[in-house]
């Protein structure tokens, strides 16, 4: 998110608190390191969601020994 005054009403709706609270606990790289875990978090559960699944040639590479 670039703008700031955005991410900080996408954050301070999201906690429940004002934007003036966030900027006094917070440093905008703070907000904006958050504000990017929500949404790969977000986005990784909305894939999962998806009943979507490894390929078994990856899941052969990844765990087996040889």
């Amino acid at each position: 998110m670039n703008d700031e005054k955005m991410l900080l009403e996408y954050m301070s709706n999201f906690y429940k608190i004002s934007s003036s609270e966030l900027t006094q606990k917070y440093t905008m790289a703070q907000l904006e390191d958050a504000y990017n875990e929500i949404n790969q978090k977000t986005n990784y559960q909305k894939y999962l969601n998806k009943n979507k699944s490894f390929p078994s040639t990856y899941v052969m590479k990844e765990f087996c020994p040889l």
